[in-house]
């Protein structure tokens, strides 16, 4: 298999960009090469819950949309059917009407193919890249990415409309990704590691004509950092939701994982957080999935 080398500042006009994403790898070449190792298939989409607290997780795996929402620490007498998932208290997410930066950067990322659907949300950081989780473009079953056609972005999606629509060119992620199965039953175990690398680029055949959203390089996060996540969640798909106000809980000092206190909801992965820096919203991370206590964020600085 072929790796290139991924540059992204020349496109966008972000400097910042290519020093924080410039070592991601493409998995496919940029045409019909197929995937050859096994080694670079992804962990499945998975509602999950975990049910013991550790650097070592246990979870319980519910399918859902083919979305992925990865859960965090509960105890086990909170193990239950979930019927807000993603939803922390009370529901405080806001539909989004305004339009230009960031707003129109934000949007679906979707699979379509014979007897295949999807639903995750993207975040355009160039005119021809996406930032999303990667377990969105992954197929579960088979352990390998949906075919490139079959992976579609559409942003700044309000109603019937959108600023823009192209299928995947190529697939990147993280320098040395190793495959985690996900786990289906409560005895199963999962390091917490393994989700500082939910993260891909999806480079569109197409550029479109939308303002990239900006990243947040260089940032000092701290518990308390006030954030907004935005993403099309799968019971408002064609509006845009932004819970305003939220903010960092932890940041996990082995895996430099986020656990916020931000709404989540299937098809939210792949969201960014966003954060305000000198009077303008950039991404600091990806939602990777949550649950009723917290939803996880894959911060900017994971990405080698």
């Amino acid at each position: 298999m072929l790796h290139a080398t991924w540059k992204v500042g020349i496109d966008s006009g972000q400097r910042g960009t290519s020093a924080a994403m410039a070592n991601m790898k493409a998995n496919r070449v940029c045409g019909p090469a197929p995937l050859q190792s096994p080694s670079l298939a992804f962990r499945g989409a998975a509602e999950i819950q975990v049910i013991e607290v550790g650097d070592r997780l246990s979870f319980f795996a519910l399918c859902l949309l083919g979305c992925s929402v990865v859960g965090w620490p509960v105890s086990s007498q909170e193990l239950r059917p979930d019927l807000r998932p993603g939803i922390i208290g009370n529901d405080d997410r806001v539909r989004v009407d305004k339009q230009g930066p960031p707003w129109d950067a934000i949007g679906q990322v979707n699979i379509s193919g014979y007897r295949t659907r999807g639903m995750c949300t993207g975040t355009l950081v160039a005119p021809n890249l996406v930032l999303t989780a990667a377990h969105c473009v992954m197929d579960e079953w088979k352990k390998v990415p949906h075919p490139l056609p079959h992976i579609h972005f559409l942003a700044g999606v309000r109603g019937t409309k959108h600023k823009g629509h192209s299928t995947a060119k190529c697939l990147r992620f993280v320098a040395d990704y190793a495959y985690i199965p996900a786990p289906r039953s409560p005895g199963e175990s999962l390091s917490s590691a393994a989700f500082t690398q939910d993260v891909i680029v999806i480079e569109l055949k197409e550029k479109l004509a939308v303002e990239p959203a900006a990243l947040a390089e260089g940032l000092a996060p701290q518990p308390g950092l006030e954030l907004i996540q935005a993403a099309y969640s799968a019971d408002r798909r064609y509006a845009l939701s932004a819970h305003f106000e939220c903010h960092l809980r932890l940041i996990n000092s082995e895996t430099g994982l986020w656990f916020t206190d931000c709404d989540s909801h299937p098809a939210s992965s792949g969201g960014p957080f966003l954060v305000q820096v000198d009077d303008k919203m950039k991404i600091a991370a990806t939602l990777s999935g949550g649950n009723r206590f917290t939803s996880v964020g894959v911060p900017l600085s994971l990405i080698h």
